[in-house]
């Protein structure tokens, strides 16, 4: 087929592509859909240039690859580091007091 056709029609799917975001996968159903009948490629200009739909996606993947590229995602922020908690140095234990002590009462012995 013409050369010039051709790169025409892959010109016009580049450029839906991307205007659309439309992804590498998708059937021409709902390409269809998604552009509208008014502004989409015709079937017949697809099977004139490409001879079915897969071969225009597959073009798309070869010439224009950055249409396709996956979005890296954002590495996730370090968390901010915990404040150490203040050391308490511990203080010496206070003596338990002491029990007061009774006298002991001596028994009451008569010695004669």
């Amino acid at each position: 087929m013409a050369v010039r056709q051709k790169a025409q029609v892959l010109e016009i799917a580049r450029k839906q592509f991307e205007d659309f975001g439309l992804p590498a996968d998708i059937e021409y159903k709902n390409y269809l859909a998604i552009v509208g009948p008014r502004e989409a490629l015709c079937v017949r200009s697809v099977k004139r240039s490409f001879k079915a739909w897969k071969y225009i996606t597959h073009a798309l993947k070869i010439r224009h690859p950055e249409l396709f590229v996956k979005p890296e995602p954002k590495p996730e922020p370090k968390p901010m580091p915990k404040a150490e908690p203040k050391r308490v140095t511990p203080k010496a234990p206070k003596p338990a007091p002491k029990a007061a002590v009774k006298p002991a009462v001596k028994p009451a012995v008569k010695k004669d």
